[in-house]
């Protein structure tokens, strides 16, 4: 049997919002999470009916909670508290609320463009990074928790249509309803080793030794440390804790760059990610809600190939117990 896949009312007016200046921020912002979340990524600041919506709706709930059953408690007296007198409970709420934000994808991964001012010459690259090494370890949780599945054959449902392989790395295309065997597929690549499924499934998930795999030194005619991983990660019967593992140890390649909210060729919405070599690019795009590879691109940008363009665009992969 087959198991493929595929925040008007506070008592402020908008004026008083807009006064209340950084020093509310600061207060906004001391919640468990806060952290996490400004280093996930930045969207466009809300306006100050949005935020005075929000934080109505925060108040009111603590407000609920405190008053309890005592008399002579005058509606919305809490609503219309200095935002500074943030309390405990209320930086609960903001903490939870902001958890379930990122649970369902509401958090938007950006690169903000900053730079580091440590030692004055910070490099825009060295922020991109950062947040991409945020981007890809917060998938790499989404990643651990797919459910384990199996089955006789990997398909994947490309554009250009579908394939098989079996796990003695038979490879099998259908077209017009028709299945064809062509040959045998060349084992994954990944750092010094050579994988078929058999050696997949043998393959480490630690972060730190995948890492040290992909970063060993390359072998002639060897593809980059971030095609690897994508590969697997996209064209592979990897577990959910493998796929988990690749994530960490892409988060830990040195140039990886966040590009932010896009769309692939398809119009499905995901985070993209590149990583630029001497002669090349590689760009994949992932969505962060499931870690699904939904595409991935690669361009030559030197040498006899320069300009050349190869992508692939994944609708759907998993397993299945027979081909169509």
């Amino acid at each position: 049997m087959s198991t493929y896949d595929d925040v008007e009312r506070t008592g402020m007016s908008t004026q008083d919002v807009e006064e209340t200046g950084m020093s509310e921020r600061a207060a906004l912002l001391d919640f468990p999470g806060a952290d996490e979340l400004v280093a996930a990524g930045r969207v466009e600041p809300p306006s100050a009916q949005a935020l005075a919506r929000a934080l109505a709706g925060i108040e009111a709930a603590v407000a609920a909670q405190e008053a309890g059953p005592a008399a002579g408690r005058k509606q919305g007296a809490a609503v219309t508290a200095p935002l500074r007198l943030m309390s405990a409970r209320r930086r609960v709420l903001v903490g939870l609320f902001t958890a379930a934000a990122v649970a369902v994808g509401a958090v938007t991964y950006a690169n903000t463009g900053e730079t580091r001012t440590d030692t004055g010459t910070g490099t825009r690259s060295e922020a991109r990074a950062d947040t991409a090494s945020v981007f890809l370890n917060d998938v790499s949780t989404v990643a651990a928790t797919r459910s384990v599945s199996s089955g006789k054959y990997w398909k994947m449902h490309l554009t250009v249509g579908d394939s098989y392989l079996s796990q003695s790395m038979d490879f099998y295309v259908v077209n017009d309803g028709k299945a064809y065997k062509k040959g045998r597929q060349p084992d994954w690549q990944f750092g010094p080793k050579d994988l078929d499924w058999k050696a997949l499934d043998q393959l480490t998930t630690d972060p730190a030794k995948l890492l040290q795999l992909l970063q060993t030194p390359p072998r002639p005619k060897s593809i980059s440390p971030f095609d690897q991983a994508v590969t697997l990660l996209g064209g592979s019967p990897a577990s959910p804790k493998l796929r988990a593992g690749l994530f960490k140890a892409m988060a830990g390649l040195k140039g990886v760059k966040l590009v932010g909210t896009v769309k692939d060729s398809t119009g499905r919405g995901g985070t993209a990610l590149e990583f630029a070599e001497a002669k090349s690019v590689g760009r994949v795009i992932v969505d962060p809600k499931t870690s699904s590879i939904l595409e991935y691109t690669f361009t030559w940008t030197a040498g006899a190939s320069k300009g050349k363009v190869t992508h692939q665009t994944f609708l759907a992969v998993g397993f299945t117990d027979k081909i169509g």
